[in-house]
């Protein structure tokens, strides 16, 4: 039976926390470099959007079976490996820039170790965190990972812009504090598989969602329509905006990219607050209508070619995802038995990064319509979301 002993006391959960900001790090970085890619491997946007979003493919068998494994051997058992998964393909990404094949099928292999490191890795920072105040480790493991999300590419903003293999150092970088990290959460306590390592419990399928019917139903209602937003909002001011304004980022447009990153995400980090003042159905309500407005102004900003307007927008957009990202997190830990968390955190968390594909569509959307009118059609789809989403329960 693992323990749920803290020998560290109550910041155990920091050190997981720390891995998922190393594996958010990654999972971004590479935002300011697709302008680089467009002019050394002759890409268009919709390669490029793709090449961004090829990250989220690889995330869904890691989110989809990593959070039940979990659930079954413990929290430790999994997250390493797929952190080392992921250390592997930042490997390769820093290695093989030269390649647009090299560079999808590492983006690819960083989405599948980091779709396993996170969704194990978010409900290990939950457990670690019983004895805080209710939804303290759902926005504990948000502000993680939302952290690295943030971080990771202005580093790389900056390296690209003013430092010289600006395709290799940021991976560098990346792969150096990955492994530190990867390293020290190896002496974090370990939760979950308590449960599943009985004779009953070995014979029970993997991928295990035991919702009723009533909870699906709550699930279908009240997180599903809502999920592809939260790294939707994010997806479009980092990838879809600056491209959509090409020429207009200024002078350093790859450090312009970077801060973009870093004020949507430290926005993200920063509304995290909020989500404690109001039930979870109602602070996903209030994330998704921050996300209608930031999309509009940010239709305003492509329709005016004035860039300076995504300062407005990426912390609008940033904080939407903040809020969204926390209350749904919130909603399926309610939702969930205890002994079943990982499953339903991992089905939550495919349905969040279908907002990396946002991007790539509007790319697609571009060839047959305006910018703006592909960005207009998309804030009516956020707002008809915001008003058809269920009230909280007295």
């Amino acid at each position: 039976m693992t323990t749920t002993a803290d020998p560290t006391g109550a910041r155990a959960w920091r050190r997981v926390g720390l891995l998922l900001f190393a594996v958010g790090w990654g999972a971004n970085h590479i935002a300011p470099l697709l302008l680089v890619y467009r002019v050394q491997l002759a890409l268009d946007a919709a390669a490029l959007a793709l090449m961004f979003g090829m990250y989220a493919l690889g995330l869904v068998p890691g989110l989809l079976l990593a959070g039940p494994l979990s659930d079954r051997l413990g929290r430790r058992a999994v997250v390493l490996p797929s952190a080392a998964i992921a250390l592997a393909a930042s490997a390769v990404l820093g290695g093989l820039g030269d390649s647009s094949g090299a560079l999808l099928a590492g983006r690819f292999l960083y989405g599948l170790g980091a779709g396993g490191a996170m969704s194990a890795g978010a409900v290990w920072v939950i457990e670690l965190s019983r004895d805080a105040a209710p939804g303290a480790g759902a926005r504990r493991a948000t502000i993680a990972m939302s952290a690295g999300f943030g971080f990771g590419p202005l580093i790389s903003g900056l390296l690209t812009q003013y430092a010289p293999a600006p395709t290799v150092l940021p991976f560098a970088i990346h792969v150096a504090v990955l492994g530190a990290m990867l390293a020290a959460v190896r002496r974090a306590p370990d939760t979950g598989g308590a449960g599943e390592r009985s004779a009953a419990g070995s014979d029970r399928p993997l991928l295990r969602i035991e919702l009723d019917r009533a909870g699906w139903l709550r699930f279908a209602r009240a997180v599903a329509p809502m999920a592809p937003f939260v790294f939707g909002f994010p997806a479009i001011v980092i990838a879809a905006l600056p491209s959509m304004l090409g020429g207009s980022l200024g002078r350093a447009p790859m450090a312009y990219t970077g801060v973009l990153c870093a004020a949507t995400l430290a926005a993200g980090v920063l509304a995290q607050p909020i989500t404690r003042r109001f039930a979870p159905e109602t602070a996903a309500r209030l994330g998704m209508i921050a996300g209608t407005i930031g999309i509009a102004l940010g239709t305003l900003a492509v329709a005016s070619q004035a860039s300076a307007v995504l300062l407005v927008v990426a912390p609008i957009l940033g904080a939407a995802y903040g809020v969204c990202m926390t209350a749904g997190l919130h909603q399926v830990q309610r939702l969930a038995r205890p002994d079943a968390r990982g499953g339903i955190t991992g089905l939550y968390y495919v349905l969040t990064y279908v907002g990396f594909a946002a991007p790539y569509l509007l790319a697609l959307a571009t060839r047959i319509t305006t910018p703006a009118v592909a960005l207009g059609v998309t804030t009516a789809l956020a707002a008809l979301v915001a008003a058809t989403l269920p009230r909280a329960r007295s």
